[in-house]
């Protein structure tokens, strides 16, 4: 039952998720970061069973760490999404990881940003609004209707609220906040207060 979404402007890209950690009928926590930083310019926000979602997003951040210790250079947004794919469709064959994932992330080579949308079943898109959970049918609308390509982060945070607005009117599960963190060329923040 988890939401995730994300917008994606030219040098920003936002990414938003519920901060509950269900399990049945049981809420089992209420202030759970399901956005990871995968290293300064990169995020990842999850959506899915919770250990799974643990497991898969610090595996991630842990291989890419190493493979920068072995190279010496940091993967670029496409290349990481690219590597998240693979190792999603490989551990589709063993042991799947039951994971839907956004990533975004500032592209020191171009200049700009990047979201990408990636499924349990290792279907990758690069994507300029996104989402994943049960958030989707309720917010893929205000996405559709409020994304413009030269949004600024403040029209994108004021798309954010409504979106979290229509989730805590029509779904019927309570999700009790949300957390919101942003990637531009200076970095990673959260926006959370803003939200």
């Amino acid at each position: 039952m988890d939401s995730c979404f994300g917008i994606a402007g030219k040098d920003w890209v936002l990414i938003v998720c519920d901060t509950a950690v269900n399990r049945s009928i049981m809420t089992l926590k209420h202030n759970e970061d399901k956005i990871t930083p995968l290293n300064n310019y990169k995020i990842l926000g999850c959506a899915g069973e919770q250990t799974e979602r643990y497991n898969f997003s610090n595996y991630l951040k842990a291989n890419l760490t190493l493979q920068e210790f072995r190279t010496g250079h940091e993967l670029g947004v496409e290349a990481t999404a690219q590597y998240m794919r693979t190792e999603m469709a490989t551990a589709l064959r063993r042991a799947p990881y039951q994971v839907n994932c956004l990533m975004g992330g500032y592209d020191n080579t171009d200049g700009r940003c990047k979201l990408y949308w990636l499924d349990y079943l290792g279907t990758l898109q690069q994507v300029n609004k996104g989402a994943q959970g049960y958030c989707g049918y309720f917010v893929n609308s205000i996405l559709d209707n409020e994304f413009k390509a030269d949004m600024t982060l403040d029209q994108g945070i004021a798309c954010a609220k409504k979106c979290i607005y229509e989730m805590n009117h029509r779904f019927m599960v309570n999700q009790h906040g949300f957390v919101g963190k942003v990637v531009t060329k200076d970095g990673v923040r959260e926006v959370t207060d803003q939200l």
